[in-house]
């Protein structure tokens, strides 16, 4: 398995030797994930479902499954036809720490059978020095949710169920959680791009709201997209911003500088981010833990760092 730059000329160098199947990793697919991956082979189909540990998303639809989920189904769909070479792209940058370690060790497996991998990783790339700016936020930010829970259609279970936070101070709050936790729907809900089932939403002002793939945010025509994305949301003056998986796609440097700034804008505003991003929590004033769709903590990072093993454990990996 090889990683792969598209600034150095290894990208192409390597497409040109090979001539692998490029795979995007944000094409969109419909239907339910089973019916994608038996398509072709259902029994090779089944075989990659195990050997990715995803039987499990078998029944469920793929536009209802998280960021991180998708992001492997795409991985086994690539595999399905026994390609002898692919490269893919951006394969980990939605995943928790434990899933990406996880993926890593199958696909060097995988390699090790026969198919040549190559992967880029933006966040290895070298980038120059970016500067973000940041409006302060005038208004007392306000964010209540009571009693919301809300499922997919389809699916039987509550992607969100019986959540109720309050937020009526400037913060910068991390929303951790493994893979299909919840930590996107519950953001789409506090934005009101989703509405509960059950319980009630409320905010003082409209919130500003990032969703986690760049490709479905705005400045379509920038190089740097995600950056520029950022650079909008915290130029604005509103006091409640939720932000999705913010770092996704950025360098270590433009990572560094957005997470600073971030947490300058959070003395005046409430940001919360949904993200696996170790940096970010590290600077965080609070955490907000979600499992199976419930919140299981709320309460200051000092405390959360105290109390997880699994955050240590993932701390000291990155």
């Amino acid at each position: 398995m090889q990683w792969l730059s598209t600034v150095d000329g290894s990208f192409e160098k390597y497409v040109e030797r090979y001539r692998p199947r490029i795979i995007e990793m944000n094409q969109p697919f419909s239907g339910k994930v089973g019916r994608l991956l038996s398509s072709v082979d259902p029994f090779r189909g089944a075989e990659l479902a195990t050997l990715l540990q995803i039987d499990a998303l078998f029944p469920k639809r793929f536009d209802t499954c998280s960021s991180g989920e998708q992001q492997i189904v795409r991985v086994a769909h690539a595999l399905v036809d026994r390609p002898d070479s692919i490269v893919l792209i951006e394969p980990f940058r939605h995943l928790d720490q434990f899933r990406r370690e996880h993926l890593q060790m199958l696909l060097r497996r995988i390699s090790g059978l026969g198919v040549r991998i190559g992967y880029t990783e933006r966040a290895h790339e070298q980038s120059g020095d970016v500067t973000f700016t940041f409006t302060e936020s005038h208004l007392k930010p306000t964010i209540e949710a009571k009693d919301i829970s809300y499922r997919h259609p389809f699916q039987a279970v509550y992607a969100i169920e019986d959540v109720t936070i309050q937020m009526n101070e400037p913060g910068l709050t991390v929303c951790v959680g493994t893979n299909g936790s919840g930590k996107s729907t519950l953001l789409e809900l506090l934005a009101k791009s989703r509405r509960p089932l059950k319980g009630r939403v409320k905010r003082g002002e409209r919130a500003v709201y990032l969703p986690a793939e760049p490709e479905y945010g705005p400045f379509p025509k920038e190089e740097r997209r995600r950056v520029a994305q950022l650079q909008a949301v915290l130029r604005d003056p509103s006091s409640v911003l939720l932000l999705d998986e913010p770092t996704v796609d950025l360098t270590s440097r433009e990572r560094k500088a957005f997470v600073e700034t971030v947490r300058q804008k959070a003395e005046t505003a409430r940001v919360v981010c949904a993200t696996h991003d170790m940096e970010l929590i590290e600077r965080a004033t609070d955490v907000l833990y979600l499992a199976s769709g419930r919140v299981v903590f709320e309460g200051e990072r000092s405390l959360f760092q105290e109390r997880s093993t699994l955050w240590s454990h993932t701390s000291s990996l990155s």
